[in-house]
């Protein structure tokens, strides 16, 4: 077994840890399976990259993505570089190291802090819970530095030649605090959900707190914008406002403001105690409930009571749009693994968030039209039917051979269950919000995003690589062609906006287009979908 650098540093405070009452020995061995066993594990970012597992076999994935990592770090340079007022460029430096450590901490550390394993399995060894909580807390804040590392090393590098050595130790220290900060809030949140819930629902509730984690977080770009004004002097002004004092990003930059810039404004005064006060609290918490937080893991475990689970409305949907009985028993097949399969979710779910907040940021930020920008929710897309082919049931394929499934319905009622499943609800729920802020009559633009985005899917799957739904493992296959699919989504959304643009300057063009949709959705799903030698047959 590998032997690690983290460890051989670890063993020069073995004493420290003996006197704690931990077995340094146990402890080192826990920790060196964990980080071994990670060598398995996919990362998001190893996942977005679709390398295989025969690739990857051996090698520590996490590692692989610390480059990626110090890539999405260069932008924080630009900020050190502003003169004078801390508040403003430290606040968007703090704002996009949350969001790129929240997304790491959710999206590839999650199973970490919920590990239930360990305790079923460790502790009913010679191994006290001392020993083994300490082994936990070690690995996971052995990933945070690592990713910490990798996102500020370039501006930590910058800020010392541009700034001294105080600045650099500052910022050193308010990202510590604010690594602590986020480990910790993560942890409270989840303890919050594991006493108000359990079993599947449990797990289920973390799915949507990950996605609202991740939508909260990218809309914090656009209110910590909104604190400041700069004027035609490019003077930058801090606006204060009640809520301001719910945002982490401005509380740290504060310390900036006050220590280097000498401010005694009582709310940088406030928010800079924050900075130190509010962190300390939380770990303070985060111990004492440590305890709690672990008997309510085993809810985890448990598995839901009530297997017979009611999808009447799936039901109902599926006799309305599907038309043979086979094409709706797939489409209600479809519909049930998508729901119900946790590793389908946990990559799924994360995009669906951002195409929520996406038609908002683009209408109301970058001067697009308000209802064309509606059409972003389709940017998802790509990201489902890439993993439309795999699951953690990839074995069970063969029963597509086995009863000679015609594959034409297969794609068909899975990409219908798409539709229904996913676009339809945040479509439904955009267009609410659109009709409150927007008080016009929308219906008929509506009618026709949401009959082009129908379109625009079939072009989609129609002209990218077919694989039978739920065939493959994930991470099994390397995929190839990435740009390509990001292309061919930009330009199929783009033109079917733009179609809807241009039909808007035509007297009742509006109404010939959306017959044109219609006409086309009815000749594309009834024809286009007929078997050809571009179809794979994978069978496990």
């Amino acid at each position: 077994m590998k032997e690690y650098n983290i460890l051989k540093i670890l063993d020069k405070f073995k004493i420290l840890f003996t006197k704690m009452g931990i077995d340094y020995s146990i402890m080192r061995e826990i920790l060196k399976i964990k980080l071994t066993l990670d060598t398995r594990r996919q990362t998001g970012i190893s996942q977005s990259n679709n390398t295989s597992n025969a690739d990857n076999e051996g090698k520590n994935q996490f590692l692989r993505s610390l480059p990626v990592y110090v890539l999405l770090g260069l932008p924080i340079i630009f900020f050190i570089f502003v003169d004078s007022y801390y508040l403003f460029p430290m606040s968007i430096v703090f704002g996009l190291f949350m969001f790129f450590m929240m997304t790491s901490l959710i999206s590839d550390f999650s199973s970490v802090l919920l590990d239930v394993r360990d305790k079923n399995i460790i502790l009913t060894k010679p191994v006290n819970s001392i020993t083994l909580n300490m082994a936990k807390v070690l690995h996971i804040s052995y990933y945070v530095s690592m990713v910490t590392g990798a996102l500020v090393l370039p501006s930590l590098v910058v800020s010392i030649f541009r700034r001294g050595i105080a600045f650099f130790l500052l910022y050193l220290f308010t990202l510590i605090l604010l690594d602590l900060f986020i480990i910790m809030i993560t942890a409270l949140l989840y303890l919050v959900i594991l006493k108000l819930f359990s079993g599947e629902k449990l797990k289920d509730i973390i799915n949507y707190v990950q996605i609202g984690l991740a939508i909260t977080i990218t809309l914090s770009y656009q209110i910590i914008g909104r604190l400041f004004s700069i004027t035609e002097l490019l003077e930058i002004n801090f606006d204060p406002t009640w809520w301001s004092g719910f945002l982490p990003p401005v509380w740290f930059a504060s310390l900036f403001e006050f220590i280097f810039n000498n401010s005694r404004d009582p709310i940088i005064i406030l928010y800079s105690i924050f900075a130190i006060v509010i962190p300390i609290i939380s770990i303070i918490i985060y111990i004492k409930l440590i305890p709690s937080f672990e008997r309510n893991l085993q809810k985890l475990n448990a598995e839901d009571t009530n297997t017979k689970k009611k999808h009447r409305f799936t039901h109902l949907i599926s006799n309305i749009i599907c038309k043979t009985r086979s094409e709706k028993n797939f489409f209600n097949f479809a519909s049930n693994i998508m729901r119900n399969e946790r590793n389908f979710k946990l990559r799924v779910y994360p995009n669906l968030g951002f195409s929520i907040i996406f038609p908002f940021i683009m209408s109301f930020g970058s001067g697009i039209s308000s209802i064309l920008s509606i059409y972003f929710i389709g940017f998802s897309l790509v990201t489902i039917l890439q993993l439309l082919k795999y699951s953690d049931s990839y074995k069970a394929s063969w029963i597509y051979n086995y009863f000679r499934i015609d594959k034409e319905i297969i794609y068909k009622a899975t990409l219908k269950s798409v539709y229904v499943n996913f676009i339809t609800p945040i479509f439904i729920l955009v267009s609410i919000i659109f009709f409150i802020i927007l008080k016009e009559n929308i219906i008929i633009d509506l009618i026709i995003a949401y009959t082009g985005l129908y379109l625009g899917l079939f072009i989609l799957f129609k002209t990218g690589k077919k694989t039978l739904p739920f065939s493959e493992q994930f991470g099994a296959v390397k995929e190839k062609g990435s740009i390509l699919d990001a292309f061919k989504l930009f330009l199929t959304i783009g033109i079917l906006a733009g179609l809807h643009y241009l039909s808007g300057k035509v007297v009742y063009g509006k109404y010939v287009y959306i017959i044109i949709l219609l006409i086309a959705n009815i000749f594309a799903w009834k024809y286009g979908l007929k078997e050809d030698k571009n179809y794979t047959q994978q069978y496990n």
